[in-house]
């Protein structure tokens, strides 16, 4: 693990082409690999025009077919690789939540997950923790326990005490668990940091010792940030991740893009017409994790979309994502048929009374309903001031019609999502 994580320090800072350079001789090996030893590849080569993987390059790896989720599903067995190198140690399976829907079962590798957690560990010394102190962590899978360390990390450092709660318990239990342990990090979904620090400040109290709140596994909302700097006079640190690839980015220290993990997944963000995005344009998400030979994922649309962002100004040569936009479902389609993701300005909620969470949902093309949790119903006055703005925000003159709700649920996983379109299978 040192090791790795040596390497990984070194490569962050290799220029743009390097990394490509690296990223397309892994994609050969794995290419190389996937014609001969899985049964869903063997034909895929064939479709890019080349005639092997060594002749592989940026714009022939482009013809190779795209793989989504439902292809996944129907050939599950298909995409098993019938062989790996014994070295990369035992497979495993691992299942996506299901929040679109449709959840898919993955097998990896021991080194892959090796590989993966290191990429995990990069994000801690990135950001400059204090290895020392306390780390907590809310999540699915675990029962409320204490550890003497903070697991993974452990593998190549001595670190301060963990303790972990899961993510189902209720929001008042998991308030109560935080103001206990007094955590120095804090790592959540962002819909389970959100309603913590609702509740905190309902309640009058606030977390003592934390330094920094992590947030992974779902769309950041706009305005999350500022909620938490103003009640909890913290920092809030997003990460980028799945299950089929484990860490795909992290917000670069001290500014709001996102690094890929180049050296742990190839990331294209695609137009319409399947070419790369130019920084500043919204597209679908590709990935291919660079080093999983059990179920190789080759151009691997994830369902996300994001925006490509620039050259990284601190010198780093590590791709850059400007932001990560969610889901098809979580974006705006305007009456003329474009598809974006709505950018609202994150003040809005916070200076409109005490509104403690918001849900846009659009069903249909002219109509927005905005779902809120309050203790009272927004009055007339804030309703055609939401109106004003919300219309200039979504640059279009939508019927915005108020609806008051006692909650907004979380997805299986802890997930929540501020935008929702109704549309989004239809025009997809």
């Amino acid at each position: 693990m040192l090791a790795l994580l040596w390497q990984l320090d070194q490569s962050q800072w290799w220029p743009p082409e390097r990394l490509r350079e690296h990223q397309l001789r892994q994609i050969r090996a794995l290419v190389e690999h996937a014609v001969v030893n899985v049964p869903y590849y063997r034909e895929a080569l064939q479709k890019t025009g080349i005639a092997s993987a060594a002749e592989l390059d940026e714009d022939s790896f482009r013809r190779w077919p795209i793989l989504r989720k439902s292809d996944i599903r129907a050939n599950e067995a298909a995409l098993r690789a019938s062989s790996y190198p014994k070295t990369h140690g035992k497979a495993f399976e691992s299942e996506t939540t299901g929040s679109t829907g449709t959840p898919v079962r993955i097998y990896r590798t021991e080194m892959e997950a090796h590989f993966a957690r290191a990429i995990m560990v990069r994000e801690h010394l990135l950001h400059g923790r204090d290895l020392a102190r306390k780390l907590g962590t809310i999540r699915a899978g675990v029962t409320e326990s204490t550890q003497p360390g903070w697991g993974m990390v452990n593998v190549a450092f001595d670190t301060g005490p963990g303790c972990a709660i899961s993510l189902y318990e209720p929001i008042e239990r998991l308030l109560d668990w935080l103001l206990r342990e007094r955590p120095a990090y804090l790592l959540c979904t962002p819909a389970i940091l959100r309603e913590l620090v609702l509740m905190s400040r309902r309640r009058g109290v606030r977390p003592e010792g934390l330094i920094e709140a992590m947030t992974f596994a779902a769309m950041q909302s706009a305005d999350l940030r500022a909620l938490v700097g103003k009640v909890w006079g913290v920092d809030l640190t997003d990460s980028y991740s799945c299950v089929e690839a484990g860490g795909i980015a992290v917000q670069c220290p001290g500014h709001d893009h996102y690094l890929v993990h180049a050296e742990n997944v190839y990331v294209e963000i695609l137009g319409d017409d399947g070419m790369p995005c130019p920084p500043g344009e919204l597209g679908r998400v590709v990935i291919t994790p660079l080093h999983n030979f059990a179920m190789p994922l080759i151009r691997y649309e994830l369902g996300d979309y994001a925006e490509a962002g620039g050259a990284c100004p601190t010198g780093r040569g590590l791709p850059t994502l400007a932001r990560i936009a969610g889901r098809v479902r979580n974006l705006l389609r305007d009456p003329a048929g474009g598809l974006r993701s709505p950018k609202i300005d994150p003040s809005l909620w916070l200076e409109t009374g005490p509104v403690e969470q918001v849900r846009l949902v659009q069903p249909s093309l002219r109509q927005i309903d905005v779902e809120y949790v309050m203790a009272r119903d927004l009055s007339e006055g804030e309703q055609e001031q939401l109106v004003a703005r919300l219309q200039e925000d979504l640059g279009f003159a939508f019927d915005i019609r108020f609806v008051r709700v006692p909650a907004l649920e979380r997805q299986k996983g802890g997930k929540f999502e501020e935008f929702l379109s109704l549309l989004a299978e239809e025009g997809s």
